[in-house]
């Protein structure tokens, strides 16, 4: 089902599930477990939802790369 990143967090995954039952499994979740992105993830790995990839994360948000800014080197 490919691979992906999770947008706040960097963690690489595989989703073994279709979105929508992700989404359903989420959506079913008490308000308590689905406020911390951790658990949830947590919870969706236990259930086999997800597989987590370990080694691989990033940490940029492809939609804000363009407004990066250099923190290093003389012009910083």
């Amino acid at each position: 089902m490919g691979e992906y990143y999770l947008k706040y967090g960097g963690a690489r995954f595989a989703r073994n599930a279709p979105q929508e039952e992700i989404n359903s499994f989420v959506n079913s979740l008490p308000e308590e477990e689905r406020s911390s992105l951790y658990n949830v993830v947590n919870l969706l790995e236990q259930e086999g939802l997800i597989t987590l990839i370990p080694g691989d994360s990033t940490t940029v948000d492809q939609d804000m790369e363009e407004l990066l800014v250099p923190n290093a080197g003389d012009d910083f």
